[in-house]
């Protein structure tokens, strides 16, 4: 795969993620490593604090032929202590939730970036 046609999924990910929260989403890096996408006012469930935070994830270089993996939540802390997949890391010089949630099988003729952050939100908001 060539970086040019890498960089074209890459910018058309960002165009769908766009589409599907707009308003919400901001890409930064775009470069040969991908791009890092963060969507910001994500709902999460009663045991954050507050209960909107911010996704933030890496489109790799080789998306779509790889998986997004992982993901990290700022701008909220989860009460009562962290629950399996969370994890407190640095990430970007920011003091972040990690939240590992591998897609095992991933398939790029039908997954994609908006598929992926909608089952992140769903799991951050029934976490």
């Amino acid at each position: 795969m060539s970086p040019s046609v890498s960089l074209d999924e890459i910018a058309r990910a960002t165009e769908e993620l766009e589409e599907a929260f707009p308003g919400r989403v901001a890409s930064d890096s775009r470069d040969e490593s991908g791009a890092i996408i963060r969507i910001r006012d994500v709902p999460l469930s009663s045991r954050w604090t507050p209960q909107c935070g911010e996704l933030w994830f890496l489109l790799p270089f080789h998306y779509p032929d790889a998986p997004i993996y992982p993901s990290y939540l700022t701008a909220a802390t989860p009460t009562g202590g962290l629950v399996q997949a969370l994890q407190p890391v640095t990430w970007r010089e920011m003091s972040v939730i990690q939240v590992s949630l591998r897609h095992n099988a991933w398939d790029p003729s039908t997954d994609n970036a908006v598929g992926y952050a909608l089952q992140a939100m769903a799991w951050l908001r029934a976490t």
